[in-house]
C-alpha cells in the first residue's frame, strides 16, 4: 500500500462527549459521507448514537472498525464482525473508500485488513454486501435481471447485478461468489395510506378469528420466550441461497438484551405480533426501528409468518398494525425503508400492495477464507 495512507483500528469512546470521541464522530461522518455518495440521501445513514452502541462488543457479537488516513484525512474505512454465539466459523466485512480517494488501492487494503482480522479470529467463511442504487426513473424495476448480456445471477438465480458496476467488480477481484439479490425498496406513507384501511379490514376479517393481534414498544418481559422462538426461526425461515448460516440462539434474555441495546442506541423498536388464540404462541411478527434524530425515516427489521400460519394474511396484517403504530407515535413519521430477497415473491408483492417501491438493490456475496 501507498506511504500515503495509514490504516488504524477505531477505538470506541466511552460517550460522544468523552476522550476519543472526536475520532469516532470523524468516522461517522465518513460513513454518512460513503453512503451519500451511494444513494444520494441519508436515508441509509444512522445518528452517531446509534452507531456508538451497536458497534459495541456484546455477549452474541464483536466489531472491529478500521480507517484509513490520507494526509490526515479519513480517506475510508471497513469492518470485520463476528457472531460469538452461531456462525463461529464465519465473518461479516466491508471495505468503502470516498469517491475522490478511490482507484489507488485503497479499497483492497481496507478489505485485506478486515480479512485479517476475521482470519486472526479462526473464520474460514467471510460474508459481504455491496449496495446498487436505482435511478428514479427506472424505479419500475431492480437493475440487472439473469437475461441481461454480462448479468452476475446469485445462487438462488433470482435477481441479478451489472458485471460493470464497479461495486461488482470489486468483489469478484477479491473472490468473492454472489449468494443473494435483496430488493431495497422505500414507502412514502402519505402517498399509499388511503389504500390501507381496505387492505387492514380484508386481513382481519381472514385472521382476527383465529389470531389475536399485540402491538409494542419493545419486546414486554411476559412474552419474551415467546417471541425468542420466532426470532430462532427468522433466521433460518428468510431465504438465503446456497450460504446457509447456523440457526440463531434465541431465549428470553437474548431478547431482553436486544431491547436493551436499541434503547442504550437511541431507538425504539415498534412491534406487532399475532398469536394463535387456541394454542396461545405466536405465529407472526413484525417490527420498525425508530432512531433519535431520525424519526422520519423508520427501518424495516424482521418480517415472519411461522410456516404452520401462512396463507391466513398474517403478514398483511401485522404489517400494517405497526405502520398504524408508528405513525400515531410519530407524528413526523415520512418513509419505511425495508429490504427483502429478490426470491421471497410473497412478502415483495405484500410490500407492494402496501405501497412500497423498489429503490435499489444489495448484493450479498460470500468466499472461503483460507
Amino acid at each position: 500500500m501507498s506511504a500515503d495512507y495509514r490504516i488504524e483500528r477505531l477505538r470506541l469512546p466511552p460517550s460522544l462527549a468523552g476522550p476519543g470521541a472526536e475520532e469516532f464522530l470523524e468516522f461517522s461522518r465518513l460513513t454518512d459521507a460513503v453512503q451519500r455518495q451511494i444513494w444520494g440521501h441519508e436515508d441509509r445513514c444512522s445518528p452517531p448514537e446509534y452507531r456508538l452502541r451497536v458497534w459495541r462488543d456484546s455477549p452474541y457479537d464483536e466489531t472491529v472498525l478500521l480507517f484509513a488516513r490520507a494526509g490526515g484525512r479519513m480517506a475510508g474505512r471497513a469492518w470485520c464482525r463476528v457472531s460469538l454465539k452461531e456462525d463461529r466459523d464465519r465473518a461479516t466485512v466491508r471495505a468503502e473508500v470516498l469517491d475522490e480517494f478511490s482507484r489507488r488501492g485503497l479499497g483492497r487494503a481496507l478489505l485485506e485488513a478486515a480479512l485479517e482480522e476475521a482470519r486472526r479470529r479462526g473464520r474460514t467463511v467471510v460474508d459481504a454486501f455491496t449496495e446498487h442504487p436505482v435511478p428514479a426513473s427506472r424505479r419500475t424495476g431492480v437493475g440487472a435481471t439473469p437475461a441481461d448480456p454480462g448479468a452476475v445471477v446469485p445462487s438462488t438465480g433470482t435477481g441479478a447485478l451489472a458485471v460493470g458496476e464497479r461495486p461488482v467488480r470489486f468483489a469478484r477481484a477479491a473472490g468473492f461468489s454472489l449468494n443473494q439479490v435483496v430488493r431495497f425498496s422505500e414507502l412514502d406513507l402519505a402517498a399509499h395510506d388511503g389504500a390501507w384501511p381496505a387492505l387492514a379490514a380484508a386481513a382481519s376479517a381472514r385472521a382476527s378469528e383465529e389470531y389475536e393481534l399485540m402491538t409494542w414498544e419493545g419486546v414486554p418481559p411476559e412474552h419474551r420466550a415467546g417471541m425468542a422462538e420466532l426470532f430462532a426461526r427468522m433466521s433460518v425461515d428468510a431465504p438465503q441461497g446456497e450460504s446457509r448460516t447456523d440457526a440463531a440462539v434465541w431465549d428470553a434474555e437474548r431478547v431482553a438484551a436486544l431491547d436493551r441495546m436499541l434503547a442504550e442506541a437511541g431507538t425504539v423498536p415498534l412491534y406487532a405480533a399475532a398469536r394463535h388464540r387456541v394454542t396461545g404462541r405466536f405465529a407472526a411478527y413484525t417490527s420498525l426501528w425508530v432512531r433519535r434524530g431520525k424519526e422520519a425515516v423508520a427501518d424495516q427489521d424482521d418480517t415472519l409468518v411461522a410456516s404452520g400460519h401462512r396463507g391466513r394474511s398474517l403478514g398483511m396484517w401485522i404489517k400494517l398494525a405497526n405502520l398504524a403504530q408508528y405513525r400515531a407515535k410519530y407524528p413526523a413519521a415520512r418513509k419505511v425503508v425495508t429490504f427483502n430477497a429478490e426470491e421471497n415473491a410473497h412478502m415483495l408483492a405484500i410490500n407492494e400492495a402496501i405501497g412500497f417501491r423498489p429503490a435499489g438493490h444489495d448484493g450479498e456475496w460470500y468466499r472461503s477464507l483460507p
